[in-house]
């Protein structure tokens, strides 16, 4: 039975990434619900509001609600794609296929929010991995990767926005993939890179003292809106942006 003929489940998190989903819903895939969290940030509503008018219902839950309403939907496969709320395997383990879209290079940057470090470490290529859901986050095994390059102009939100782009192509990749039996590929330890800590505003403070060379990484992995890179100068909280001048406009969330 072909897992892209049967009906599924997306449970939705991810501001910016309803590409995925609109790529199943034009490839004919049969999406009975998408469930998004009861709290959520004005980024996401937008990217919910883009959702409502292809033919499903979505549902918002909390994460004690989230058991009930996948009770009478057991015939269907999931598909987390953002979701904040840990799936625990009494819920997960009753669906035939459960499957999360991670935005980074497994085992490379386990956590729920490692694209600043993917920045700071200065890496050249990043992605996004579909993998099978288990009882350990983000450590099921692989089905299928995207690659994007990145240079050293990359910011938080260009990272996201290359890695997003390449996810409704790979959801599709794999889909195929587990249709035509191609077994998956166990993650390997030793390769592995964890954040399981949620980074916060407080954690793009950067150290004055350092030459600027040496934070540029740093700040290019501070979102300049919501979380800027900071320091203090006199007792006062003064915040950093990096930019261009005469600046591509196709490279507008880049440095």
């Amino acid at each position: 039975m072909k897992c892209s003929k049967q009906p599924w489940i997306i449970l939705f998190g991810g501001a910016g990434r309803e590409g995925v989903i609109k790529r199943l819903v034009a490839e004919g895939i049969d999406i009975r619900l998408v469930l998004v969290p009861s709290k959520m940030e004005a980024k996401l509503e937008g990217s919910i509001h883009r959702l409502h008018d292809l033919g499903f219902e979505i549902l918002k839950i909390s994460r004690d609600e989230l058991a009930d309403a996948l009770s009478l939907r057991l015939d269907c496969h999931l598909l987390s794609v953002g979701f904040p709320y840990i799936i625990p395997k009494s819920i997960y383990s009753r669906h035939k296929l459960a499957l999360n879209i991670h935005p980074t290079l497994l085992p490379k940057y386990r956590g729920p929010t490692t694209g600043a470090y993917i920045l700071i470490n200065n890496e050249i290529e990043s992605g996004s991995t579909v993998h099978f859901i288990e009882e350990e986050a983000d450590k099921g095994a692989i089905i299928a990767q995207s690659n994007i390059t990145l240079t050293p102009f990359d910011t938080l939100r260009s990272l996201q926005r290359k890695v997003y782009a390449s996810e409704p192509e790979l959801i599709m990749e794999a889909l195929l993939k587990l249709d035509i039996g191609k077994l998956p590929v166990t993650q390997e330890e030793k390769k592995s890179s964890n954040y399981p800590k949620k980074r916060t505003p407080n954690d793009s403070e950067i150290d004055p003292s350092k030459p600027l060379i040496d934070l540029v990484n740093e700040i290019r992995a501070s979102d300049p809106e919501d979380f800027p890179a900071f320091f203090y100068y006199h007792g006062k909280k003064v915040c950093v942006k990096l930019w261009r001048e005469n600046k591509p406009p196709e490279f507008f969330d880049e440095i």
